[in-house]
């Protein structure tokens, strides 16, 4: 039987696992794709404020989505939610991804593992840290960080509560926590959440401060693109999609 090529994403076909409080993943990602490329959404259900109760209850939803998604005939599968990575247990993000991939027997990728590997293509093991999480989940992101032998210089968070609030965030809110860093012996700056916008910011960012930044949708759209097999230079993304 002849295989016929797809009318939309000949280049690959990106599936995201989304959390549905998440309205800015896929505005950012279409407002950059290259040619050629088609994304694919699934949503998780999630509503009210960010616990870690509500994580896991997200969690478990992820089996059926995962079928969902991969029903689609996507490529690579993302999961894009980075508070899970401090909240699961140990090791939990690597396996989630294993088993996707094991599932479906297609690639996946997470937040996590797609920020850990943007971080090791720029070289980078020392960085400050930014994020809308509340105090008491932000407050594990360094012991996260610090017991996978990287150095966090300095760190803030906007205390966002409401999950719905952080898709709200602008540059006008954003910036004065950037500000705030102490970067004087930062190799990057790394702004975490999915739902928190910042395509719009990187190259400027990068520009004043002369530092590489990574975010969370910025290493996922890269790590899947990677996955791919495509090096496509995305100049509104910064330094990242140059290696």
């Amino acid at each position: 039987m002849t295989q016929h090529a797809p009318v939309y994403g000949r280049r690959g076909r990106i599936g995201l696992l989304v959390p549905a409080n998440n309205s800015v993943i896929e505005p950012e990602f279409w407002s950059v794709m290259p040619p050629d490329l088609a994304l694919y959404a699934t949503r998780l259900l999630v509503k009210g404020d960010l616990t870690p109760a509500l994580v896991h209850a997200m969690e478990g939803q992820v089996g059926h989505t995962v079928e969902t998604i991969a029903a689609t005939g996507v490529d690579v599968i993302a999961y894009c939610d980075m508070v899970t990575t401090f909240i699961m247990e140990q090791g939990w993000n690597e396996a989630a991804v294993a088993k996707i991939s094991r599932d479906t027997g297609i690639a996946a990728i997470s937040a996590w593992t797609s920020l850990r590997d943007a971080l090791a293509a720029l070289g980078i093991k020392r960085f400050a840290l930014g994020t809308p999480y509340p105090k008491a989940i932000h407050a594990i992101a360094r012991p996260f960080f610090e017991t996978r032998d990287y150095q966090l210089v300095d760190d803030a968070t906007l205390d966002i509560l409401a999950t719905r609030e952080v898709p709200t965030v602008g540059k006008a809110r954003l910036q004065p926590i950037i500000d705030a860093l102490d970067l004087s012996r930062a190799e990057a700056i790394v702004l975490l959440a999915t739902d928190l916008p910042t395509f719009s910011l990187i190259a400027d960012i990068e520009r004043t401060t002369g530092l590489p930044v990574v975010t969370s949708n910025q290493a996922l759209l890269w790590s899947a693109m990677r996955t791919l097999g495509l090096k496509d230079r995305i100049e509104p993304l910064g330094k990242l999609f140059t290696v």
